[in-house]
């Protein structure tokens, strides 16, 4: 697992994704919340999340697949998944 990968964790990805699903806006490519954009795969196994910059995909048991062009991306993505996945339905 590369140093990137430690940084995405699996658990808030999730929490994010669900809240994007249950908070965003349908769009013809999945759910979009504040600037974050999600999708699955037709069987759920697969959870893509990406803010246009770095693309994160969940795949079966827990492994992260990550498109980021530096650190500072990355970093940046993170702190959004965690602002979104603490946000709560009203």
């Amino acid at each position: 697992m590369s140093s990137g990968e430690r940084k995405i964790d699996v658990r808030l990805a999730l929490r994010a994704y669900q809240n994007v699903r249950e908070l965003g806006a349908r769009e013809a490519d999945g759910y979009q919340l504040d600037g974050l954009t999600v999708t699955s795969d037709f069987d759920g196994y697969t959870v893509t999340l990406s803010d246009g910059v770095v693309t994160v995909r969940l795949l079966f048991h827990s492994k992260v697949a990550i498109d980021a062009p530096n650190g500072r991306a990355l970093e940046k993505f993170a702190d959004r998944l965690q602002s979104i996945a603490r946000q709560r339905p009203d």
